[in-house]
């Protein structure tokens, strides 16, 4: 069916937008553009967006004469590097998330299957899901949020003659200087949208995980103390179940002294720590 514009050309029916995200580059690029700079490095979480929230706001950005009521989000592909679900807790969350929200997510190849080559390995993977939904007429129009020059090749193929090209789309984050972390944004006939920092706070996603896996090997933190004297204890270097230390024996032929009963000593700190009270 030939298409022009912003709707079929047969129907009238608004085009339907298909959202691929490198959500490796949507992360890292964010990191790297917004982050304040001259501090410390930012919390792990910083740079997270959620890919729904960000699939909409693309959808109701059309190109240059284009009506935004002539634009639907059809479908949201995500992205992401291979990752260990026993160790990377947060990332598993976030996945799990994702997929509730009708996100279809492609997990790319582990760095030995890959060959060492995890970012070429997802692109290969996110190039060949665009050509194949918009060749078997899944989606009018694929917007794609990457940043891998890699990925030149298959914009250039898809874009076709039109002027922007109505087939792809590309996406991706703006500095507040104007400058781009990318060198597809040079692309000929694809409309490039540019978001800012306004619009990245707007779709951070600063959840964090609900629980994190230890390390495999890793030693489990101990307890917190629950009192005021537990807390004293430990900081001494004891706790309620050391046991007592023996009296020192007198030298030879003097009286052994006998040891403490067990607690006394103790209680005897406890007392220099919080009066005779305790």
């Amino acid at each position: 069916m030939a298409r022009h514009g912003g709707e079929s050309e047969l129907t009238g029916a608004a085009r339907r937008i298909g959202v691929f995200v490198d959500y490796w580059y949507a992360y890292t690029s964010a990191r790297q553009l917004f982050a304040a700079s001259g501090q410390q490095p930012p919390p792990a979480w910083y740079g997270n967006v959620s890919p729904l929230a960000l699939a909409g706001a693309l959808v109701k950005r059309p190109p240059a004469g284009a009506r935004r009521s002539q634009r639907e989000l059809a479908g949201l592909h995500v992205f992401v590097r291979h990752f260990d679900p026993e160790v990377h807790r947060s990332q598993l969350e976030r996945v799990r998330r994702w997929e509730l929200e009708q996100a279809v997510v492609e997990i790319g190849p582990s760095r030995e299957q890959g060959g060492g080559h995890w970012q070429s390995s997802l692109s290969v993977a996110l190039s060949a899901a665009v050509a194949r939904t918009l060749a078997a007429g899944v989606y009018d129009t694929a917007v794609v949020f990457a940043g891998d020059g890699a990925l030149w090749p298959m914009f250039a193929a898809l874009a076709g003659d039109e002027q922007p090209s109505a087939a792809v789309e590309l996406a991706t984050w703006v500095a507040p200087d104007g400058s781009l972390p990318t060198p597809l944004a040079g692309l000929p006939s694809v409309w490039c949208h540019r978001l800012g920092e306004a619009t990245f706070r707007q779709l951070l996603d600063d959840r964090r995980p609900a629980y994190h896996h230890k390390r495999p090997g890793a030693a489990a933190p101990a307890p917190a103390p629950r009192t005021a004297m537990a807390a004293a204890l430990a900081a001494a270097g004891l706790t309620s179940g050391t046991a007592p230390v023996a009296a020192p024996q007198p030298e030879r032929g003097g009286a052994a002294m006998p040891a403490e009963p067990p607690g006394r000593g103790m209680r005897r700190l406890a007392q220099r720590l919080f009066g005779k009270g305790a």
